[in-house]
C-alpha cells in the first residue's frame, strides 16, 4: 500500500514538473513561427495606381512586435495627367498576423470617416495585396511591393 502511495505521488511529481516544460516548448516553437511569418511583412511594400505610387507601406519589428504606417496618396485625375494631389499618412492601429494575412485598422483623416480597416495578403516574399475593407464597393486591391 505505501509502495502504491509513493509511486502515485512520484507520478504526479513528474506530470506536475514535465507537462510545463513541455507545454512550454511547444507555445515558444508557435512564438518562433509567427516571429518567422511577422519578419517576411518588415519592409518597405509599394503600391501603384495610374503609374503614380499610391500607397507606402512601412512595417518594423523594432520592440518585437509588428508596428508601421501607411501613406496613402490621392490621385486626381483633373487636367488630364494624373498627379498625386494629397498625402495621408498614417500609423497602423491593433496591426493582427493571422497566417500570411495583416489586418490593421488607420484612423480616417476625413470627418466622415472614423477608421478604415485593411488586409495585406502577402502572396510571395516580394509580393503582397493591400485591400480596404470599409471603403466602399469600389475600393481597389492593390498589388504592393517589397522594396527591401
Amino acid at each position: 500500500m505505501r509502495t502504491q502511495i509513493i509511486r502515485k505521488t512520484l507520478s504526479a511529481l513528474f506530470i506536475a514538473l514535465v507537462a510545463p516544460i513541455c507545454l512550454y516548448g511547444q507555445a515558444s516553437t508557435a512564438d518562433t513561427q509567427s516571429s518567422q511569418v511577422a519578419a517576411k511583412f518588415v519592409g518597405v511594400w509599394q503600391g501603384e495606381l495610374a503609374g503614380l505610387p499610391s500607397v507606402i507601406l512601412t512595417l518594423a519589428k523594432d520592440d518585437g512586435t509588428l508596428q508601421g504606417t501607411l501613406v496613402l496618396n490621392g490621385i486626381n485625375r483633373d487636367g488630364g495627367t494624373p498627379h498625386i494631389a494629397v498625402h495621408e499618412t498614417h500609423v497602423l492601429l491593433h496591426p493582427n498576423l493571422s497566417g500570411m494575412t495583416l489586418s490593421f485598422t488607420v484612423k480616417g483623416v476625413r470627418p466622415s470617416r472614423t477608421t478604415m480597416d485593411f488586409t495585406v495578403e502577402q502572396t510571395s516574399d516580394t509580393s503582397a495585396k493591400l485591400h480596404c475593407l470599409n471603403c466602399g464597393d469600389d475600393a481597389p486591391t492593390v498589388e504592393i511591393t517589397k522594396l527591401n
